[in-house]
Protein backbone atom coordinates (compact mmCIF):
# COMPACT_ATOMS: atom_id res chain seq x y z
CA UNK A 1 0.00 0.00 0.00
CA UNK A 2 1.31 3.47 -0.91
CA UNK A 3 1.97 5.56 2.14
CA UNK A 4 0.82 9.17 2.15
CA UNK A 5 3.54 11.60 3.19
CA UNK A 6 3.06 14.48 5.59
CA UNK A 7 3.20 17.01 2.73
CA UNK A 8 0.55 15.11 0.78
CA UNK A 9 -1.70 15.05 3.84
CA UNK A 10 -1.19 18.79 4.16
CA UNK A 11 -2.17 19.31 0.52
CA UNK A 12 -5.34 17.25 1.02
CA UNK A 13 -6.17 19.35 4.06
CA UNK A 14 -5.71 22.52 1.99
CA UNK A 15 -8.13 21.23 -0.64
CA UNK A 16 -10.71 20.66 2.06
CA UNK A 17 -10.03 24.21 3.31
CA UNK A 18 -11.09 25.56 -0.09
CA UNK A 19 -14.43 23.83 0.23
CA UNK A 20 -14.86 25.20 3.75
CA UNK A 21 -14.07 28.73 2.56
CA UNK A 22 -16.63 28.46 -0.21
CA UNK A 23 -19.24 27.19 2.25
CA UNK A 24 -18.45 30.05 4.62
CA UNK A 25 -18.84 32.50 1.75
CA UNK A 26 -22.26 31.12 0.92
CA UNK A 27 -23.30 31.38 4.55
CA UNK A 28 -22.05 34.96 4.89
CA UNK A 29 -23.73 36.29 1.76
CA UNK A 30 -25.90 39.18 2.89
CA UNK A 31 -29.49 39.46 1.94
CA UNK A 32 -30.55 42.19 -0.43
CA UNK A 33 -30.37 45.37 1.63
CA UNK A 34 -32.46 47.42 -0.78
CA UNK A 35 -35.43 48.71 1.20
CA UNK A 36 -38.86 47.87 -0.05
CA UNK A 37 -40.75 50.72 -1.58
CA UNK A 38 -43.22 52.17 0.89
CA UNK A 39 -46.04 54.62 0.23
CA UNK A 40 -45.09 58.17 1.17
CA UNK A 41 -46.45 59.18 4.58
CA UNK A 42 -49.05 61.83 4.83
CA UNK A 43 -47.96 65.39 5.63
CA UNK A 44 -48.18 66.44 9.24
CA UNK A 45 -51.75 67.35 10.08
CA UNK A 46 -52.41 70.86 11.30
CA UNK A 47 -53.91 71.31 14.74
CA UNK A 48 -56.17 74.34 15.25
CA UNK A 49 -54.34 77.08 17.13
CA UNK A 50 -50.93 75.34 16.81
CA UNK A 51 -48.27 76.31 14.29
CA UNK A 52 -47.56 73.20 12.15
CA UNK A 53 -44.12 71.73 12.79
CA UNK A 54 -41.74 72.40 9.90
CA UNK A 55 -38.02 72.55 9.06
CA UNK A 56 -36.60 76.07 9.03
CA UNK A 57 -32.87 75.43 8.49
CA UNK A 58 -30.19 72.77 8.10
CA UNK A 59 -26.88 73.29 9.91
CA UNK A 60 -23.55 71.58 10.49
CA UNK A 61 -23.93 70.22 14.01
CA UNK A 62 -20.31 70.98 14.88
CA UNK A 63 -19.88 74.49 13.49
CA UNK A 64 -23.54 75.60 13.42
CA UNK A 65 -22.87 76.97 9.96
CA UNK A 66 -25.21 76.24 7.03
CA UNK A 67 -24.98 72.55 6.21
CA UNK A 68 -24.70 73.02 2.44
CA UNK A 69 -21.20 72.11 1.28
CA UNK A 70 -20.04 71.26 4.81
CA UNK A 71 -21.76 68.09 5.98
CA UNK A 72 -20.55 64.65 4.86
CA UNK A 73 -20.64 61.13 6.23
CA UNK A 74 -19.67 60.86 9.91
CA UNK A 75 -20.73 64.44 10.56
CA UNK A 76 -23.80 65.69 12.42
CA UNK A 77 -26.71 67.20 10.53
CA UNK A 78 -28.73 69.61 12.64
CA UNK A 79 -32.36 69.92 11.56
CA UNK A 80 -33.73 73.20 12.95
CA UNK A 81 -37.48 73.36 13.62
CA UNK A 82 -39.86 76.28 13.94
CA UNK A 83 -40.84 75.16 17.44
CA UNK A 84 -40.27 72.40 19.96
CA UNK A 85 -41.04 68.94 18.54
CA UNK A 86 -44.21 67.18 19.59
CA UNK A 87 -42.42 64.11 20.93
CA UNK A 88 -38.95 63.00 22.00
CA UNK A 89 -36.25 62.91 19.33
CA UNK A 90 -36.31 59.11 18.99
CA UNK A 91 -39.82 59.41 17.49
CA UNK A 92 -38.41 61.23 14.43
CA UNK A 93 -36.74 59.48 11.51
CA UNK A 94 -34.51 61.25 8.99
CA UNK A 95 -35.49 61.01 5.32
CA UNK A 96 -33.01 61.93 2.58
CA UNK A 97 -34.57 62.33 -0.86
CA UNK A 98 -37.62 60.55 0.49
CA UNK A 99 -35.75 57.45 1.76
CA UNK A 100 -35.51 56.75 5.47
CA UNK A 101 -31.95 56.50 6.80
CA UNK A 102 -32.24 53.76 9.38
CA UNK A 103 -29.81 52.79 12.10
CA UNK A 104 -28.57 56.31 12.87
CA UNK A 105 -27.23 57.17 16.28
CA UNK A 106 -29.80 58.45 18.76
CA UNK A 107 -30.94 61.93 17.82
CA UNK A 108 -31.00 64.72 20.39
CA UNK A 109 -33.09 67.85 20.58
CA UNK A 110 -32.59 71.08 22.46
CA UNK A 111 -34.01 74.55 22.85
CA UNK A 112 -31.94 77.62 23.50
CA UNK A 113 -32.52 81.34 23.44
CA UNK A 114 -33.49 84.11 25.76
CA UNK A 115 -33.57 87.89 25.81
CA UNK A 116 -33.35 89.32 22.31
CA UNK A 117 -32.36 85.93 20.89
CA UNK A 118 -35.36 83.87 19.80
CA UNK A 119 -35.55 80.29 21.04
CA UNK A 120 -34.49 77.58 18.60
CA UNK A 121 -35.30 73.89 18.61
CA UNK A 122 -33.49 71.24 16.64
CA UNK A 123 -32.88 67.52 16.23
CA UNK A 124 -29.34 66.25 15.56
CA UNK A 125 -28.67 63.22 13.38
CA UNK A 126 -25.24 61.59 13.19
CA UNK A 127 -24.84 60.55 9.53
CA UNK A 128 -23.39 57.05 9.83
CA UNK A 129 -23.33 54.31 7.21
CA UNK A 130 -24.57 50.99 8.55
CA UNK A 131 -25.90 47.75 7.14
CA UNK A 132 -29.45 49.03 7.73
CA UNK A 133 -29.05 52.15 5.61
CA UNK A 134 -26.33 51.12 3.14
CA UNK A 135 -28.77 51.03 0.21
CA UNK A 136 -29.76 54.66 0.84
CA UNK A 137 -26.15 55.85 0.89
CA UNK A 138 -25.37 53.93 -2.28
CA UNK A 139 -28.10 55.85 -4.06
CA UNK A 140 -26.91 59.17 -2.66
CA UNK A 141 -23.13 59.03 -3.03
CA UNK A 142 -22.50 56.14 -5.42
CA UNK A 143 -20.75 56.79 -8.76
CA UNK A 144 -19.78 60.36 -7.82
CA UNK A 145 -19.23 62.82 -10.67
CA UNK A 146 -19.20 66.06 -8.70
CA UNK A 147 -18.02 67.34 -5.36
CA UNK A 148 -21.52 67.54 -3.82
CA UNK A 149 -24.97 66.10 -4.39
CA UNK A 150 -28.24 67.92 -3.66
CA UNK A 151 -30.27 66.25 -0.92
CA UNK A 152 -33.80 66.99 0.23
CA UNK A 153 -34.38 66.54 3.96
CA UNK A 154 -37.60 65.69 5.71
CA UNK A 155 -38.61 64.03 8.97
CA UNK A 156 -41.07 61.27 9.70
CA UNK A 157 -42.92 61.68 12.97
CA UNK A 158 -44.16 58.49 14.60
CA UNK A 159 -46.23 59.00 17.75
CA UNK A 160 -45.50 56.53 20.55
CA UNK A 161 -47.96 53.73 21.27
CA UNK A 162 -50.92 54.85 23.38
CA UNK A 163 -50.12 58.49 22.64
CA UNK A 164 -52.43 60.90 24.43
CA UNK A 165 -50.26 63.97 24.76
CA UNK A 166 -48.72 66.66 22.61
CA UNK A 167 -50.25 69.41 20.54
CA UNK A 168 -50.29 67.23 17.42
CA UNK A 169 -52.96 64.59 17.11
CA UNK A 170 -51.90 61.03 17.75
CA UNK A 171 -52.30 59.08 14.55
CA UNK A 172 -50.31 57.42 11.78
CA UNK A 173 -46.77 58.55 10.93
CA UNK A 174 -46.63 61.99 9.32
CA UNK A 175 -43.96 63.77 7.29
CA UNK A 176 -42.48 67.09 8.37
CA UNK A 177 -41.22 69.12 5.44
CA UNK A 178 -39.13 72.23 5.02
CA UNK A 179 -39.56 75.27 2.82
CA UNK A 180 -38.21 75.60 -0.70
CA UNK A 181 -34.66 76.24 0.56
CA UNK A 182 -34.84 75.22 4.22
CA UNK A 183 -35.19 71.50 3.49
CA UNK A 184 -32.38 71.13 0.94
CA UNK A 185 -28.59 71.11 1.28
CA UNK A 186 -25.55 69.96 -0.71
CA UNK A 187 -24.06 66.79 0.80
CA UNK A 188 -20.28 66.63 0.41
CA UNK A 189 -19.25 63.51 -1.51
CA UNK A 190 -15.81 64.34 -2.91
CA UNK A 191 -13.27 66.51 -1.18
CA UNK A 192 -10.46 67.44 -3.57
CA UNK A 193 -7.69 67.22 -0.91
CA UNK A 194 -9.08 63.92 0.35
CA UNK A 195 -9.45 62.55 -3.19
CA UNK A 196 -5.87 63.49 -4.06
CA UNK A 197 -4.67 61.96 -0.80
CA UNK A 198 -6.57 58.74 -1.54
CA UNK A 199 -5.14 58.50 -5.06
CA UNK A 200 -1.60 59.15 -3.80
CA UNK A 201 -2.04 56.44 -1.18
CA UNK A 202 -3.15 53.96 -3.86
CA UNK A 203 -0.22 54.83 -6.11
CA UNK A 204 2.15 54.35 -3.17
CA UNK A 205 0.68 50.93 -2.34
CA UNK A 206 0.89 49.72 -5.95
CA UNK A 207 4.43 51.09 -6.37
CA UNK A 208 5.68 49.47 -3.18
CA UNK A 209 4.13 46.03 -3.78
CA UNK A 210 4.64 45.64 -7.52
CA UNK A 211 7.78 47.76 -7.88
CA UNK A 212 9.43 45.72 -5.14
CA UNK A 213 8.37 42.49 -6.85
CA UNK A 214 9.99 43.32 -10.19
CA UNK A 215 13.55 42.88 -8.94
CA UNK A 216 13.01 40.53 -6.02
CA UNK A 217 11.68 37.02 -5.49
CA UNK A 218 8.59 38.20 -3.61
CA UNK A 219 6.16 37.06 -6.33
CA UNK A 220 8.41 34.46 -7.97
CA UNK A 221 9.02 30.75 -7.56
CA UNK A 222 12.31 30.19 -5.77
CA UNK A 223 12.73 26.69 -7.21
CA UNK A 224 16.35 27.39 -8.21
CA UNK A 225 18.11 29.58 -5.62
CA UNK A 226 21.06 29.79 -8.03
CA UNK A 227 19.03 32.13 -10.30
CA UNK A 228 19.06 35.88 -9.85
CA UNK A 229 15.79 37.09 -8.25
CA UNK A 230 14.92 39.14 -11.35
CA UNK A 231 15.24 36.08 -13.63
CA UNK A 232 13.20 33.62 -11.58
CA UNK A 233 9.76 32.77 -13.03
CA UNK A 234 6.64 34.40 -11.62
CA UNK A 235 4.47 32.30 -9.29
CA UNK A 236 0.75 32.17 -10.07
CA UNK A 237 -0.20 31.47 -6.45
CA UNK A 238 1.91 34.30 -5.02
CA UNK A 239 0.75 36.68 -7.77
CA UNK A 240 -2.91 35.98 -7.01
CA UNK A 241 -2.31 36.49 -3.28
CA UNK A 242 -0.58 39.83 -3.91
CA UNK A 243 -3.32 40.85 -6.38
CA UNK A 244 -6.15 40.53 -3.85
CA UNK A 245 -4.09 42.00 -1.03
CA UNK A 246 -3.33 45.07 -3.15
CA UNK A 247 -6.96 45.52 -4.24
CA UNK A 248 -8.46 45.18 -0.76
CA UNK A 249 -5.78 47.30 0.91
CA UNK A 250 -5.96 50.04 -1.73
CA UNK A 251 -9.78 50.08 -1.53
CA UNK A 252 -9.63 50.32 2.26
CA UNK A 253 -7.19 53.25 2.12
CA UNK A 254 -9.20 54.96 -0.62
CA UNK A 255 -12.51 54.74 1.24
CA UNK A 256 -10.96 55.70 4.57
CA UNK A 257 -9.24 58.79 3.20
CA UNK A 258 -12.21 59.83 1.06
CA UNK A 259 -15.08 59.10 3.46
CA UNK A 260 -13.36 58.82 6.84
CA UNK A 261 -14.95 55.39 7.22
CA UNK A 262 -12.79 52.51 8.47
CA UNK A 263 -15.58 49.90 8.67
CA UNK A 264 -15.52 49.14 4.95
CA UNK A 265 -13.98 45.66 4.75
CA UNK A 266 -16.61 43.02 3.98
CA UNK A 267 -16.52 39.37 4.96
CA UNK A 268 -16.37 38.45 1.28
CA UNK A 269 -13.21 40.55 0.81
CA UNK A 270 -11.55 38.70 3.67
CA UNK A 271 -12.57 35.35 2.18
CA UNK A 272 -11.06 36.30 -1.18
CA UNK A 273 -7.78 37.14 0.55
CA UNK A 274 -8.00 33.88 2.50
CA UNK A 275 -8.64 31.76 -0.61
CA UNK A 276 -5.71 33.34 -2.45
CA UNK A 277 -3.43 32.87 0.59
CA UNK A 278 -4.32 29.19 0.87
CA UNK A 279 -3.75 28.77 -2.87
CA UNK A 280 -0.27 30.30 -2.63
CA UNK A 281 0.64 28.22 0.44
CA UNK A 282 -0.61 24.98 -1.07
CA UNK A 283 1.23 25.55 -4.36
CA UNK A 284 4.51 26.06 -2.51
CA UNK A 285 3.98 22.88 -0.50
CA UNK A 286 3.18 20.86 -3.62
CA UNK A 287 6.37 22.09 -5.31
CA UNK A 288 8.37 21.11 -2.25
CA UNK A 289 6.74 17.67 -1.99
CA UNK A 290 7.39 16.39 -5.53
CA UNK A 291 10.64 15.62 -7.38
CA UNK A 292 10.63 17.88 -10.42
CA UNK A 293 13.06 18.87 -13.21
CA UNK A 294 13.96 21.91 -11.14
CA UNK A 295 15.04 19.63 -8.28
CA UNK A 296 17.28 17.67 -10.66
CA UNK A 297 18.87 20.88 -11.96
CA UNK A 298 19.34 22.09 -8.39
CA UNK A 299 21.24 18.93 -7.44
CA UNK A 300 23.50 19.31 -10.50
CA UNK A 301 24.30 22.93 -9.68
CA UNK A 302 25.09 22.08 -6.09
CA UNK A 303 27.53 19.46 -7.36
CA UNK A 304 29.32 22.31 -9.18
CA UNK A 305 29.62 24.19 -5.89
CA UNK A 306 26.80 26.64 -6.65
CA UNK A 307 24.51 26.67 -3.64
CA UNK A 308 22.91 30.07 -4.31
CA UNK A 309 23.11 33.03 -6.66
CA UNK A 310 25.79 34.50 -4.41
CA UNK A 311 28.07 31.62 -5.47
CA UNK A 312 27.42 32.47 -9.13
CA UNK A 313 28.42 36.07 -8.50
CA UNK A 314 31.53 34.85 -6.66
CA UNK A 315 32.62 32.75 -9.68
CA UNK A 316 32.14 35.74 -12.00
CA UNK A 317 34.12 37.95 -9.63
CA UNK A 318 36.96 35.39 -9.59
CA UNK A 319 37.06 35.42 -13.40
CA UNK A 320 37.22 39.21 -13.43
CA UNK A 321 39.97 39.17 -10.79
CA UNK A 322 42.20 36.83 -12.80
CA UNK A 323 41.59 38.72 -16.03
CA UNK A 324 42.67 41.95 -14.34
CA UNK A 325 45.84 40.19 -13.11
CA UNK A 326 46.67 39.11 -16.65
CA UNK A 327 46.39 42.73 -17.82
CA UNK A 328 48.21 44.16 -14.82
CA UNK A 329 51.70 45.47 -14.41
CA UNK A 330 54.25 44.18 -13.94
CA UNK A 331 53.42 41.51 -16.53
CA UNK A 332 52.85 38.05 -15.03
CA UNK A 333 55.34 35.28 -15.55
CA UNK A 334 54.63 32.47 -17.97
CA UNK A 335 53.80 30.14 -15.05
CA UNK A 336 51.39 32.64 -13.52
CA UNK A 337 49.76 33.32 -16.90
CA UNK A 338 49.19 29.62 -17.50
CA UNK A 339 47.79 29.12 -13.99
CA UNK A 340 45.38 32.07 -14.19
CA UNK A 341 44.23 31.20 -17.70
CA UNK A 342 43.50 27.67 -16.51
CA UNK A 343 41.51 28.99 -13.56
CA UNK A 344 39.56 31.30 -15.88
CA UNK A 345 38.77 28.38 -18.19
CA UNK A 346 37.60 26.22 -15.28
CA UNK A 347 35.26 28.92 -14.02
CA UNK A 348 33.96 29.64 -17.52
CA UNK A 349 33.11 25.96 -17.84
CA UNK A 350 31.19 26.16 -14.56
CA UNK A 351 29.25 29.19 -15.80
CA UNK A 352 28.54 27.49 -19.13
CA UNK A 353 27.05 24.49 -17.33
CA UNK A 354 25.19 26.87 -15.04
CA UNK A 355 23.56 28.65 -17.98
CA UNK A 356 22.67 25.36 -19.70
CA UNK A 357 20.99 23.97 -16.59
CA UNK A 358 19.14 27.16 -15.58
CA UNK A 359 17.99 28.43 -18.99
CA UNK A 360 14.75 26.35 -19.04
CA UNK A 361 13.79 27.72 -15.62
CA UNK A 362 14.32 31.43 -16.25
CA UNK A 363 11.38 33.81 -16.61
CA UNK A 364 9.77 34.19 -20.01
CA UNK A 365 7.62 37.11 -18.96
CA UNK A 366 4.72 37.32 -16.55
CA UNK A 367 2.03 35.96 -18.88
CA UNK A 368 3.92 32.85 -20.00
CA UNK A 369 5.20 32.18 -16.47
CA UNK A 370 1.73 32.08 -14.89
CA UNK A 371 -0.15 30.37 -17.73
CA UNK A 372 2.26 27.72 -19.03
CA UNK A 373 4.39 24.78 -17.93
CA UNK A 374 6.85 22.59 -19.87
CA UNK A 375 3.94 21.18 -21.88
CA UNK A 376 2.68 24.60 -22.98
CA UNK A 377 -0.45 26.50 -21.99
CA UNK A 378 -2.16 24.92 -18.96
CA UNK A 379 -5.94 25.38 -18.81
CA UNK A 380 -6.06 25.22 -15.00
CA UNK A 381 -3.62 28.14 -14.86
CA UNK A 382 -5.48 30.19 -17.48
CA UNK A 383 -8.71 29.61 -15.57
CA UNK A 384 -7.30 31.07 -12.35
CA UNK A 385 -5.81 34.10 -14.15
CA UNK A 386 -9.00 34.90 -16.09
CA UNK A 387 -11.34 34.65 -13.11
CA UNK A 388 -8.97 36.61 -10.88
CA UNK A 389 -8.60 39.48 -13.35
CA UNK A 390 -12.33 39.56 -14.15
CA UNK A 391 -13.42 39.64 -10.50
CA UNK A 392 -10.71 42.24 -9.81
CA UNK A 393 -12.27 44.54 -12.42
CA UNK A 394 -15.71 43.96 -10.89
CA UNK A 395 -14.25 44.78 -7.47
CA UNK A 396 -12.82 48.11 -8.67
CA UNK A 397 -16.05 49.09 -10.46
CA UNK A 398 -18.15 48.25 -7.41
CA UNK A 399 -15.92 50.31 -5.12
CA UNK A 400 -16.39 53.37 -7.33
CA UNK A 401 -20.09 52.75 -8.02
CA UNK A 402 -21.10 52.31 -4.39
CA UNK A 403 -18.13 53.84 -2.55
CA UNK A 404 -18.05 50.56 -0.65
CA UNK A 405 -16.36 47.19 -1.02
CA UNK A 406 -18.52 44.65 -2.86
CA UNK A 407 -20.23 41.76 -1.14
CA UNK A 408 -19.73 38.84 -3.52
CA UNK A 409 -22.22 36.02 -3.41
CA UNK A 410 -21.42 32.58 -2.06
CA UNK A 411 -21.43 31.22 -5.62
CA UNK A 412 -18.67 33.62 -6.68
CA UNK A 413 -16.56 32.68 -3.66
CA UNK A 414 -17.14 29.00 -4.39
CA UNK A 415 -15.98 29.64 -7.96
CA UNK A 416 -12.72 31.11 -6.69
CA UNK A 417 -12.27 28.23 -4.27
CA UNK A 418 -12.86 25.62 -7.01
CA UNK A 419 -10.44 27.39 -9.38
CA UNK A 420 -7.76 27.49 -6.68
CA UNK A 421 -8.33 23.86 -5.74
CA UNK A 422 -8.08 22.82 -9.39
CA UNK A 423 -4.81 24.70 -9.79
CA UNK A 424 -3.30 23.10 -6.68
CA UNK A 425 -4.54 19.63 -7.67
CA UNK A 426 -3.06 19.80 -11.18
CA UNK A 427 0.32 20.90 -9.80
CA UNK A 428 1.05 17.33 -8.69
CA UNK A 429 1.55 15.98 -12.22
CA UNK A 430 2.69 19.38 -13.59
CA UNK A 431 6.36 20.00 -14.40
CA UNK A 432 7.92 23.09 -12.89
CA UNK A 433 8.63 25.79 -15.42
Amino acid sequence: MTRISARQRLALFVLLAFAAAAAAGAASTPADATPAAAPPPAPAAATPGVDPLRITALLDGATREPASGRVRLHRTLRVVLNRAPNFTADRYALLLNGSEVRGLASATDSTEGGGARPPMSWIDFRLERTADNDAVWRQLIGSPTSRTVAVNVSLRETPPPGCERGPAPCGPPATILGGADAGTFDLVVLSVPRLLGALLAIVAVVAIVWGHARTRATLRDNLLPQLAPSTQPYSLGRWQMAFWFTLVFAAFVFLFVLLGDYNTITAQSLLLMGISSVTAFASVEVDAAKDSPADKANRGLRALGLQSYADVERVRAEIGDRESRLRGTPAPTALQRAQWQGEIQDRNNVLRLYLDKTRPFQTEGWWRDVTTDFNGTAIHRVQVVCWTVLLGLVFVIEVYTNLAMPAFSGSVLALMGISGAGYVGFKYPESNN
